[in-house]
């Protein structure tokens, strides 16, 4: 089977660019037609569920990433890895499902039928499968499923959610679509494995402590990924986790182009590890990080430029206090592109899992802490505050124990000169946000205007990785052309 990083970055890109489009056409909407207080009783139910995938699915999604690209090139080895690993999501999710729904049904919760309507969205965990695909490499498939998918989705909520009674709806639309997506998978199977039975007891014994392993990480993940939603529920109220929830899914989702570089080389690192090859993983991980730098940066001023001058015109108008923590939320598309590349791209996939679960039990104990803090007397504003230190926290635990084994090749000349054309960047587009006011034609002046602005400025001041992207992308079109 040959496999091409360019071809699945392409692949996965064009799914995450769907994903950065599929909010811009719904949360206009739903914000309008739910409200805040729906949104913040979806966004709440919803992380009470993602602890029990948290416990169900334990690291699975790493850990089968990891294996499956290990034995890829053996079908036989590749058939056996797959149905033992499923066989072990299968057997934890089915026991977590069951728990789930006993401590809803007799639990005092307000909304409980929504909460329990959340509950069907954990059979999507058991066939969640996605794991098998990006182990071997196979990013087309999982990647045009998702976009089909999310298309229905988006369809049926336009079609039949109408107002905030119809919450229920909007919830069942997600769960459903969700299940149906992850089903789907099941049949682009039979070209990589033979389905062999493998019993539940070998699953067990063979995955599940390697498994373990990886589930520390993830529960520590959860604190700050799942448990700011939860705790923001709990100590200030449903309207204020809607906002952060607004600010913190539109700051990370032009993370999804530099994290999906992420999800592309963490199987092919884990087979050069695999063969040895260290040099070649070094110069993977060089190349990686330059691209992390060179977007993040941008990117993470971009937010600050245009954020306060989005929200206005694209939510309702009690959401406009999300166009401020937009941008004060923004560093952390520096801080996770980071730890994306020294985490997710080289301690997972060189099996230094103690290092990799420390950094974020770091990051989560300083979440945790800082929650409890910051969220009763701000809200949101708490929120946010706390979410940054804890990435930070990871990213410079993350960085701390690599630095000595990796040659970084990003000068601090080019950081300077990137920081430098952003800061630039951020102020005019900032300034046309005060002269033309809030209204899409000035979002997309101040888009159109910093691209070329920040172009402009790494190419006459000769940043060296910026030419030789500008030189490869000239080369292509003259090949082309030709």
């Amino acid at each position: 089977m040959k496999r091409n990083l360019f071809k699945n970055y392409v692949f996965y890109i064009l799914y995450q660019v769907f994903t950065l489009l599929i909010p811009i056409i719904v949360v206009p909407y739903t914000t309008r037609v739910i409200g805040a207080e729906g949104l913040g009783v979806n966004a709440f139910s919803s992380s009470i569920v993602q602890w029990f995938v948290i416990f169900g699915y334990m690291g699975i999604s790493m850990y089968g990433n990891k294996e499956i690209a290990r034995v890829r090139d053996n079908k036989e080895q590749l058939s056996k890895t797959f149905m033992g690993i499923l066989n072990m999501q299968v057997g934890n999710m089915l026991l977590v499902i069951v728990l789930y729904f006993l401590i809803i049904t007799f639990a005092p919760l307000k909304d409980k039928n929504i909460f329990l309507i959340q509950g069907v969205s954990l059979f999507a965990t058991v066939f969640d499968i996605t794991w098998f695909f990006l182990g071997v490499e196979d990013f087309k498939k999982s990647s045009l499923r998702s976009i089909i998918f999310r298309l229905i989705n988006v369809v049926l909520i336009f079609t039949l959610v109408k107002s905030v009674d119809d919450l229920h709806i909007f919830v069942w639309i997600n769960v459903v679509t969700a299940v149906f997506a992850q089903l789907v998978l099941f049949f682009q199977l039979k070209e990589y494995v033979t389905f062999k039975r493998v019993s539940l007891v070998e699953s067990y014994k063979q995955h599940m402590r390697p498994n373990f392993v990886l589930f520390i990480p993830q529960i520590a993940i959860s604190i700050y990924s799942v448990l700011d939603q939860t705790m923001t529920g709990l100590l200030a109220d449903k309207t204020q986790l809607a906002f952060y929830q607004q600010a913190i899914r539109f700051d990370k989702m032009f993370l999804y182009f530099i994290t999906s570089i992420g999800m592309v080389m963490l199987p092919r690192i884990a087979n050069e590890h695999a063969k040895g090859d260290e040099s070649k993983i070094n110069e993977y991980l060089n190349i990686t990080l330059k691209l992390a730098v060179y977007l993040s940066i941008p990117m993470m001023f971009g937010m600050i430029g245009v954020g306060p001058f989005f929200i206005d015109w694209f939510m309702a108008p009690e959401f406009k206090i999300v166009g401020f923590l937009i941008a004060m939320i923004s560093p952390i598309i520096l801080f996770i592109a980071l730890s994306n590349v020294f985490g997710t791209q080289y301690l997972l996939p060189t099996n230094r899992l103690k290092e990799y679960s420390r950094s974020v039990i770091v990051g989560a104990v300083m979440n945790f802490i800082f929650n409890l803090i910051l969220i009763p007397p701000f809200g949101a504003i708490g929120t946010g505050l706390s979410v940054m230190i804890a990435e930070f926290s990871v990213t410079l635990v993350q960085y701390l124990y690599i630095r000595k084994s990796i040659q970084f090749g990003v000068e601090f000349k080019s950081i300077i000169i990137y920081f430098i054309s952003a800061v630039i960047m951020c102020a005019v587009v900032y300034g046309i946000g005060l002269t033309m006011g809030p209204r899409i034609l000035t979002n997309l002046l101040q888009v159109l205007a910093g691209f070329s602005i920040y172009m402009i400025l790494l190419t006459l001041l000769k940043e060296p990785f910026h030419i030789r992207l500008l030189d490869q992308v000239l080369r292509l079109l003259k090949i082309k052309k030709a």
